[in-house]
């Protein structure tokens, strides 16, 4: 069909205008300075490597699981309170929220006490924060910079796309690896962004997450991990940004955020974190470290720079190198589940092997990304077919006397966000990974292989939890003969309060929401959900 002149002329003004805004938008200082630096040496005298010295024995790593949004916040602060020598900080997301503000005025108190303290963002959602973190950088103890940022500065979501569309090749792939170090000692890696809805203190969202905190021999590799990327081509100092934060500015956000932290702290969640404190008790030998072998695969950070030609340097290909194949069980958890073509061979052969394998992952009406959810449903019959088992966690837990997590905390819908994968019993994966096309070929990821039977039982007792008929829906295949020949269709199988219920609808969806399902399964974009 050929245009009007009038459409081509009104789409050319478009365009006109908006590289009109484009232009005038700020640009990144990319000649600011990059001084590379190091992680201290994890044999460096400190307060918590005097207490980690009784607790592991020396080349050793000892390991805790942080289920507990609460815990696994308080767990960040407490590692900033005690640090002595350094803090690095790495994270996809960092809010500005409640919880977004008590980590930034730990970082900011470590720092007046002369904690190095390194900051690395993902630039993905910092065009409303680049003058609170220009403020961080101020500080003379705090250096912060942006993974792989857009280099025309705006918040306007039009300036923006243009430029993600005309640099897509980079602008797709971003740093999606979480970490949160001290001084080389203790480190803290996982699902969770910085963030309420990752620690139990949104009203309205509650991620079902899964951290661990490291000590001892692996937390050097988590800081050599760090390092790569912070001394990355791809890492630029918050100094480049077109924004300054005057030394007044500084004063006045620090006092801010500590009359903000003493205030929340002195609130019931703020009770309630300092009682879900794990260090404290870590430290003092009152609750035992899972003390394992363990290995980091994490992805190098130029994969954000161009396509790998060696996927065996990827963290999917380091995870296939360490030969930790199941003989028995595979238990993946994913809250964004994409096998693709690769993953169902893998499922496929485990299964020709007799190895039972089981997949949670959030149901449609829990998923925060529906595009993504769209890529899955073209899977769930094949994998069906293949004899893998799926669940898929409800928005709303029943309380059944166990605890999936703190529901306590008045939030109205869950979200499963933690990515683990359990073989056999004996290795576990806790980590930042989505099984998706994403995760493997575009974004960043990191992730800690734990060889742990007793820690990988854990993880399994808290999915299995998860997995009950009132937490998750579990879909079945049904088969069926028709006038046509047969039909596979899919049915859903829950209990709700005692009684055993079928959908043959996704449940607890609309029409409106299943027809924009469909209409999702159609785009042909499966390699970047």
């Amino acid at each position: 069909m050929r245009r009007s002149p009038d459409s081509l002329r009104l789409a050319g003004a478009a365009l006109a205008a908006l590289l009109t805004l484009a232009g005038c938008a700020p640009t990144l200082r990319m000649s600011a300075e990059r001084p590379p630096s190091q992680a201290v040496s994890n044999q460096a005298d400190s307060p918590l490597k005097a207490h980690l010295s009784a607790q592991i024995p020396a080349g050793e790593s000892g390991f805790h699981l942080l289920q507990d949004g609460r815990a696994a916040l308080a767990a960040r602060l407490a590692l900033a309170q005690r640090a002595t020598r350094t803090l690095d900080v790495q994270y996809y997301l960092f809010h500005n929220d409640t919880t977004g503000k008590l980590v930034a005025a730990a970082l900011l108190a470590a720092a007046e006490r002369g904690v190095r303290v390194r900051v690395l963002v993902d630039d993905i959602d910092t065009a409303d924060k680049e003058l609170r973190l220009a403020t961080l950088n101020a500080h003379p103890n705090i250096q912060v910079r942006l993974f792989n940022p857009f280099h025309t500065r705006s918040t306007n979501l039009f300036v923006k796309g243009w430029q993600a569309l005309r640099e897509s090749v980079r602008l797709n792939r971003r740093m999606h690896n979480k970490a949160f170090i001290a001084d080389n000692q203790l480190g803290i890696t996982g699902g969770r962004n910085i963030g309420d809805e990752y620690f139990d203190a949104h009203h309205d969202l509650a991620f079902v997450d899964l951290d661990v905190i490291a000590a001892g021999a692996i937390v050097d590799s988590l800081s050599q991990s760090f390092d790569q990327y912070w001394n990355s081509d791809a890492a630029v100092p918050a100094a480049a940004l077109p924004v300054n934060a005057s030394d007044i500015r500084l004063q006045r956000t620090t006092r801010f955020l500590q009359q903000y932290r003493a205030q929340q702290l002195d609130s019931d969640y703020g009770r309630a974190l300092t009682a879900a404190d794990p260090l404290s008790k870590l430290l003092a030998g009152k609750t035992p470290w899972h003390i394992a072998r363990a290995n980091l695969i994490v992805d190098p950070p130029g994969k954000v720079l161009k396509r790998s030609k060696s996927p065996s340097k990827l963290l999917i290909g380091q995870l296939a190198g360490l030969w930790v194949d199941p003989s028995r069980r595979a238990l993946i958890v994913s809250p964004y589940f994409v096998p693709g073509a690769l993953g169902m061979a893998y499922f496929e052969y485990w299964r020709s092997q007799g190895v039972q394998v089981d997949v949670l992952t959030n149901a449609y009406a829990a998923s925060d990304v529906p595009l993504v959810h769209a890529g899955y449903a073209h899977y769930r019959i094949p994998l069906l077919q293949a004899g893998v088992n799926l669940y898929e966690l409800k928005p709303v837990a029943e309380p059944t006397g166990g605890r999936l997590r703190d529901l306590g905390s008045g939030s109205s819908r869950a979200s499963l966000h933690a990515k683990t994968f359990v073989f056999d019993d004996e290795h576990v994966f806790i980590g930042s990974f989505n099984l998706d096309p994403r995760s493997a070929l575009l974004n960043t990821e990191m992730g800690l292989v734990i060889h742990s039977p007793a820690l990988a039982r854990q993880v399994t007792a808290i999915a299995e939890d998860a997995m009950r008929p009132e937490r998750s829906y579990q879909p079945r295949l049904i088969v069926e003969k028709t006038a046509k020949g047969i039909a596979k269709r899919l049915q859903w199988r829950d209990v709700h309060q005692g009684a055993e219920r079928i959908f043959d609808l996704e449940p607890e969806t609309t029409p409106i929401q299943r027809g924009l399902l469909r209409v999702l399964q159609a785009l042909p974009i499966e390699e970047h959900l």
